[in-house]
């Protein structure tokens, strides 16, 4: 590509890699919105023409894109800026070529992992420290969040939309002594953010969250497929549970508990581990039957027990909860980093 066809200065934008002989990157008038975190929407073609994915067509989006990061005329070219450019570009495809690797090794290494990881629930229930043999523990709301957070930390329960409107929403921002003082006909939840929340907040936006000692994976099927039948929901569960297992044992991640959702999926909450180690799993995450979605998304909601399933009407329950933690030890809780540094421990993933 030539300095005269390129259109865009590729030193402005995000995410840039190459795919093929085109090169994507996040589209800047998406990002302006917050939108293409992922840099998928923004090709450009060895001619230098370029396109979003999000708005096929739209002059004015493409009009704005060039007047974010274009370049109206031809310059000389800068032999130090297109070396650091090339070195940057190898990086990337390097770094792209390892999470290839990984995703590859987790998904053939899978069967293997569920194989020699069994946990029955009958000895998930026995292995509980906390024993979920009364109502209590297996369906309240109030001992769970009493169990996992220390009583000053602020949090957030509710429905998924109460967030965002300071008059309407900020009664769902309470510590964790008040939520578990709430009288009996207050409702805790449905869901909860496994999150500690700034002082005043009102909107369940990232920016507002001042921790995540927890980390939750949302075990909801392998390969895109959930299960339909019961039997493949049964077997969806005890593969699972075998991957808490493997998480726990294998990779030594501390588990504070395990949630049957009612529906198709378990939630399983690890005490957040290092970025880089957290984010060799979000890499693997589809590979491994889990949502990415949630994985170093600590504001984002998860089910509470003691609530219905709107699909299948069943209740939420605890399958396995830790004891509540010292006060010295609960409050020693890890700021929710900006975002992974780095790519380590792929042998963590794969085992």
């Amino acid at each position: 590509m030539s300095a005269t066809a390129c259109h865009l200065d590729l030193t402005r934008l995000e995410k840039v890699r190459h795919v093929g002989t085109r090169i994507v990157a996040r589209c800047p008038a998406c990002a302006e919105d917050g939108g293409d975190r992922g840099g998928h929407h923004l090709a450009i073609l060895p001619s230098g023409r370029f396109a979003c994915a999000a708005c096929p067509g739209d002059s004015a989006h493409r009009r704005r894109v060039f007047a974010l990061v274009g370049v109206s005329r031809a310059c000389e070219r800068d032999p130090e800026q297109d070396r650091r450019w090339r070195d940057g570009r190898a990086r990337e495809r390097l770094a792209e070529q390892d999470r290839r690797r990984l995703v590859d090794a987790a998904r053939a290494r899978r069967a293997a992992i569920i194989a020699r990881h069994p946990w029955d629930p009958a000895d998930v229930w026995e292995d509980s420290p906390q024993r979920i043999d009364c109502d209590l523990v297996e369906s309240d709301p109030r001992h769970f969040l009493d169990a996992l957070f220390p009583s000053d930390a602020v949090l957030w329960t509710g429905e998924v939309h109460e967030s965002g409107q300071a008059g309407r929403h900020a009664g769902r921002w309470r510590t964790c002594r008040e939520w578990c003082s709430a009288s009996a006909g207050e409702r805790v939840g449905p869901m909860v953010a496994p999150a500690i929340w700034q002082p005043g907040t009102v909107s369940r936006a990232a920016a507002n969250v001042a921790a995540a000692p927890f980390t939750v994976l949302d075990f909801d099927g392998f390969d895109g497929a959930k299960p339909e039948t019961p039997e493949q929901l049964c077997s969806h569960l005890a593969a699972s549970l075998a991957l808490i297992r493997w998480l726990r044992e294998g990779l030594c991640w501390q588990l504070a508990a395990i949630l049957w959702t009612g529906g198709k999926s378990l939630h399983a909450w690890f005490h957040s581990p290092a970025p880089a180690v957290l984010e060799s799993l979000r890499i693997t995450a589809g590979a491994l039957g889990l949502d990415a979605g949630l994985i170093g998304r600590p504001e984002h909601p998860c089910r509470m027990p003691g609530h219905r399933h709107a699909n299948t009407g069943n209740l939420s329950r605890v399958r396995w909860l830790q004891l509540p933690q010292p006060v010295e030890i609960a409050l020693d809780m890890r700021p929710f980093p900006n975002g992974p540094k780095q790519l380590s421990l792929p042998h963590e993933a794969t085992e």
